[in-house]
Parts: C-alpha cells; sequence; structure tokens
C-alpha cells in the first residue's frame, strides 16, 4: 500500500468534469476537504482505496463524485455502496441524489424495515448504485431479486463498524458474487487487524490514504463527571435544565435509550425523541428528522446515531452510559463540534467505567477533566 500525502486543493485541481465542478459550485462546496483532495483523483483513475478518516470529514463525497462521474449517461446498474446501519445508508443515498440527480444518475436504498416488494420494484427500474446494508442485501441475493454480475465500482463505509456488528459473513456472501475484474474502495475511522485482512481479500494493490489520525475533536469542550449509577438521571436532568441548547444523550443498550427517555418524559421533558435499532424504520426517520427541524431539542440514542449522521447545530453530547469501545467515544462526541462550530461533550463515569476511561484517555492522548456540579476539578 502507498501513503498518500494530502495539500489544499482546489476542486478544479481534482480532475472533475465541468458538470460535477457546476453542480458544486451551486451546494456551494467553496474547498475540498482533505479526504476528498486526496481520494477523488485516485478513485477516477480507478484505483482500489482503503482510506482512513473520521464521520464529518466529507468521506461520502470522496467516492459519490467519482461514481457520478463514472455512471452518468450510462444505463444499468454499476455501482454498490454498503454501509453498517440504515441511517448512515440513507445519508449516502441523500448524497447521491444532491450529487447525481442532476445528471440523471439514480440510486435505490435497500435497508431493514421497508417491505421488500417495493425493494424489488425499485430495482426493476435498474438504477445507477445500489446502496445497501449488508444483511438486507443477502436477504434480495437469496430470492433472486438482485444481480451482481455488472457491478463495476464498490464502496464499503464505515468497514470497521460492519465487522464489529457482525456482517463478515454477509460481506463475504456479497464479495463473492461481485465481478474480480471492478474497482473497491474500503473507508474506514480505523484499521485494525480486521479490517486489514478484509481490505487484503478484496482489493487489489490499494493505495493508502489516512487522514486525520484518531484524535478527538479539537473543537470539542471535553468533561467527565463522577456519578453513582442511581444518580444518572438527576444529574442529566440537571444539565438539560441549566443548557438550553440541542443535546444528544448517548446511551449503551436499546433498553437504556428506552428508559432514559420514558424518565426525562415523566420529569417534564416533553422535547426529547429516542432512536435504536428495535424501533420502526418509519419512526426512526420521523424521530431524526423532528430532532434536526428542531421539533425536539434532545434525542436518545445509542451508538446507531454515533456515525455517519449529518446533524447541524448540536450543542452538547451527553455520554450516559460509557461506551463499550474507545474509538465510539471519538464518533459520539463528533456528533458536535461540526464544521468549525464548538461543542461541548460530558461523559458520567461510575467505578465500574475506570477500563474504559482509561482506554479513552489513551487513544485521545491526554487527561479530560472532570467537572462538579458544572465546576472543574483536577484529577490525580
Amino acid at each position: 500500500m502507498q501513503e498518500v500525502i494530502t495539500e489544499q486543493r482546489s476542486w478544479e485541481s481534482l480532475g472533475l468534469s465541468e458538470s460535477a465542478l457546476k453542480i458544486i459550485r451551486e451546494l456551494k462546496y467553496l474547498h475540498p476537504t482533505p479526504v476528498q483532495a486526496a481520494s477523488i483523483p485516485a478513485a477516477l483513475e480507478g484505483k482500489d482505496l482503503i482510506v482512513s478518516a473520521q464521520t464529518g470529514t466529507g468521506k461520502t463525497a470522496s467516492f459519490v463524485l467519482p461514481m457520478v462521474e463514472s455512471f452518468a449517461g450510462r444505463k444499468g446498474t454499476y455501482g454498490l455502496i454498503l454501509a453498517p446501519t440504515r441511517e448512515i445508508a440513507q445519508q449516502i443515498d441523500a448524497n447521491l441524489k444532491s450529487l447525481g440527480g442532476p445528471r440523471g444518475v439514480e440510486s435505490v436504498v435497500l435497508i431493514g424495515g421497508v417491505d421488500m416488494k417495493k425493494d424489488a420494484k425499485a430495482l426493476q427500474s435498474y438504477p445507477h448504485v445500489i446502496v445497501a446494508t449488508p444483511g438486507r442485501l443477502c436477504d434480495h441475493l437469496d430470492r433472486g431479486n438482485v444481480w451482481l454480475d455488472y457491478i463495476e465500482k464498490v464502496v464499503l463505509d464505515e468497514a470497521d463498524r460492519m465487522l464489529d456488528m457482525g456482517f463478515a459473513d454477509q460481506l463475504a456472501r456479497i464479495t463473492s458474487d461481485l465481478p474480480k475484474n471492478r474497482q473497491t474502495m474500503l473507508f474506514s475511522a480505523t484499521i485494525p487487524p480486521s479490517v486489514q485482512k478484509l481490505a487484503q481479500k478484496i482489493l487489489h494493490q490499494p493505495i493508502r490514504i489516512e487522514v486525520g489520525r484518531q484524535s478527538a475533536a479539537h473543537t470539542v469542550d471535553q468533561r467527565l463527571m463522577m456519578v453513582q449509577e442511581d444518580a444518572k438521571n438527576r444529574e442529566l436532568q440537571r444539565l438539560l435544565r441549566v443548557e438550553s441548547g440541542s443535546t444528544i444523550v448517548f446511551t449503551r443498550s436499546k433498553d437504556g435509550a428506552t428508559r432514559v427517555w420514558r424518565s426525562l418524559h415523566s420529569a417534564g421533558f416533553y422535547d426529547a425523541t429516542f432512536i435504536h435499532s428495535d424501533r420502526l424504520q418509519s419512526h426512526r426517520e420521523q424521530a431524526l428528522a423532528d430532532f434536526k427541524e428542531g421539533k425536539y431539542r434532545i434525542l436518545i440514542a445509542t451508538d446507531v446515531a454515533a456515525r455517519g449522521l449529518h446533524i447541524d447545530g448540536v450543542s452538547h453530547v451527553i455520554n450516559y452510559d460509557m461506551p463499550m469501545e474507545a474509538e465510539d467515544y471519538i464518533h459520539r462526541i463528533g456528533r458536535t463540534g461540526r464544521a468549525g462550530a464548538t461543542g461541548k461533550s460530558t461523559t458520567f463515569v461510575t467505578a465500574r467505567d475506570s477500563r474504559q476511561l482509561l482506554e479513552i484517555e489513551k487513544l485521545i492522548g491526554k487527561k479530560i477533566a472532570v467537572v462538579t456540579q458544572g465546576r472543574g476539578q483536577s484529577r490525580t
């Protein structure tokens, strides 16, 4: 693999067509991000890529734009994008529609919670790009609703997350159905051994691009709050009363998200909603839309919302439960302090969380300050 050094570049220098540049200007994307500047030229050349980049770095456009360039003006299904969650798949599809729609590039999303017959009908229109979660795509492959014989470009987005969620067998099944002569681009926030092993299997002489090494957002004011388990609800309600901005509250489990929502609702926080993977897809979509529009100020979520969701204006992230993996802490707090804005994160820490805290601080390379009732406190 080759290391690619990124540099400040303009959209015009990346090899994109005038049609693409016109859409970019209309969308008011002033300059490419580092991951876009590094990835797009190589992707346009048809190179396989393994890209390490955090969420919020603009990586989706890094693979969407080259796909649109390749498929515009053609008929047939030539692109496949795999994502770990429904929300990330929908976010990718939204990017495809904004960047590819004006050029006639069509896409379909295959995710759980949607009628399979509706999916099958959409596939019969032969969209240029299929965006799917691995499990749902395998369901359609098993039913004979989709064939991957003519796929030319494949993207695995958030590959580390897909493997963490247990999709290794589904990924193996899908890649076995793909043509060997294809371009494959793998995007992952981290490159653990499992992702390296996957890359060795499915990529051919890939270019390695690393942008923004694993670190916490510099624009997020990070704080810890040492609490007893039974005091979490009280402290959460206190924080939500003293701060008026939009807030995402992360819990470790689906049941935990539901319990926190019920507790807040009982305490009079009627501006709170929640999402997790057991909620109907339509409910998840509505909850996210209402939160983005400001109908709800508070969103309680599991890590299903920690990656890939672009929600502007989140002022505070509260880790009600410590994440199981240190990398998920990075993704959670990355929901605030985006696009140059500042944000705040508060993490509740109980006596049993010491190991996870040590791993997080090792990952971000610093101690996180402790606060008690909003006032700073040093740690030894």
